[in-house]
């Protein structure tokens, strides 16, 4: 009997068996999905007050600041929705800094692109 169940067992999974691979785990990837989807539309949905327009000298000098004292900065870019709503406020540590701009939290963000910085003890 032994030998005639285990012909069975293999029989199966060699002919009738069906691995349903990825279907199988979209219920995990999905509630995933969703949640961050969930966290982003949040992120989207932040609206950031317009900050003054600072000088270049002066973003260079605050970001400087905070490189050698490790505070974190507020770093607003100048850039807005089709509604005139801001995006979100770069927050994090400066890492470096190149001819071109700063790294902050590994994300380069030219100087060009930067409308202010604040630092965070100064919210």
């Amino acid at each position: 009997m032994t030998d005639n169940f285990s012909q069975l067992v293999t029989n199966y999974f060699k002919n009738d068996y069906r691995e349903r691979g990825k279907i199988k785990w979209h219920g995990y990837f999905l509630s995933d999905h969703t949640a961050s989807l969930k966290q982003e539309k949040t992120a989207r949905q932040h609206i950031s007050q317009k900050l003054e327009r600072m000088a270049l000298s002066a973003i260079k000098s605050r970001l400087q600041y905070a490189n050698l004292h490790y505070e974190l900065v507020i770093i607003q870019e100048d850039y807005a929705t089709s509604d005139k709503k801001m995006f979100p406020d770069i927050v994090g540590l400066v890492a470096g800094f190149s001819d071109r701009g700063v790294v902050v939290d590994k994300q380069h963000i030219l100087f060009e692109n930067i409308r202010a910085v604040r630092l965070s003890q100064n919210n």
